[in-house]
């Protein structure tokens, strides 16, 4: 019954399962002489607009540029994009949340796999924080003893980076480049292992996650690697590592948190067991993922999250032009 489908509502070819896009659904429609102000072609505008703004980077849009850019899009009544976008957040297709602003409240609208994706992963982050890793004793000793060790001066950033991570369940370490993250995750990483936790590693990407090894010695995987990823009949990433099946480690720090989007965060959340020690490595002054979401850059700003930020810049890097240009 395709033919008949298709004929009936021509937009069910932008469905999920399917993925054709709105322009080229909208020329079917019109070859159909379907009304322009067809319900059905309203609310696929609507989903296409959320759609395509997620794929810049956006987890949400505010109500009135959502709605103008449909009326834009397909030349109709606004009342009637306003009534589609109704009924679409009645069967919560769509999800409406009110959001306070600096100038006061507004409504934004998600779609409902990334209203989830921020919802679920600011619960789990709850739960780590209510539920942290047992915190390491003798931290000082310990932090002194790396000194010794390697020949090593910690500057009092970094320590207090390395007691946190100790101390605590959940740590944001931050800083721009030659700030001493790697010296610092070093010391981390070194300290966890001989208390006798087992340590993951994982980055976003292959170089990054090859960049990570080649500095602490150690091997790290990417995340999808991590999560064991396969793939679905849609072509969609689907994650062996869930919250079934979780992560067996007692620490994961994760590198380049900066180039982690809103989905993906969530899949590492969902895998990590309780109590499990969550450090993320990276710097919010970087461009946000490619992917939907700001996810290290909405941490920090929470004021939820422990942070530590490396700001000093060591000799040899301040002798690097790359460094200083950076900065």
């Amino acid at each position: 019954q395709s033919v008949a489908m298709i004929e009936h509502d021509p937009f069910c070819l932008c469905s999920e399962g399917i993925g054709l896009s709105f322009p080229k659904a909208d020329l079917i429609a019109q070859t159909l002489k379907k009304p322009q102000d067809d319900k059905n072609r309203i609310q696929s505008a609507l989903l296409y607009v959320l759609q395509h703004n997620s794929r810049n980077g956006h987890t949400c849009l505010p109500e009135d540029k959502l709605t103008a850019a449909c009326q834009k899009l397909l030349r109709v009544p606004p009342e009637e994009v306003q009534a589609a976008l109704e009924e679409l957040i009645g069967e919560e297709t769509i999800i409406a949340e009110d959001l306070e602003l600096s100038a006061g409240t507004k409504r934004f609208l998600f779609t409902r796999r990334l209203y989830q994706a921020e919802t679920d992963s600011a619960a789990r982050l709850t739960m780590l924080l209510r539920f942290p890793a047992q915190a390491i004793v003798g931290v000082d000793s310990a932090i002194a003893e790396m000194e010794q060790r390697f020949g090593i001066t910690y500057a009092q950033q970094q320590k207090l980076a390395i007691s946190m991570a100790l101390e605590q369940g959940v740590l944001i370490l931050t800083g721009k480049p030659g700030t001493g993250k790697t010296t610092t995750l070093n010391a981390i990483i070194t300290i966890l292992e001989e208390k006798g936790e087992r340590v993951f590693l994982a980055a976003p990407t292959g170089r990054a996650a090859k960049r990570m090894s080649e500095v602490t010695g150690r091997e790290a995987k990417t995340i999808h690697r991590l999560l064991q990823v396969e793939w679905n009949e849609n072509d969609r990433p689907v994650f062996a590592k869930n919250e079934k099946n979780l992560l067996d480690c007692d620490a994961l720090i994760l590198d380049e948190v900066s180039m982690v989007d809103a989905l993906l965060f969530e899949s590492v959340l969902r895998a990590l067991p309780l109590g499990c020690r969550l450090i993320m490595v990276g710097d919010s002054h970087q461009l946000p993922s490619v992917g939907p979401g700001n996810v290290l850059g909405d941490l920090i700003r929470t004021g939820v999250i422990p942070v530590v930020e490396l700001n000093e810049i060591f000799r040899q890097a301040m002798e690097s032009l790359i460094v200083t240009n950076a900065h």
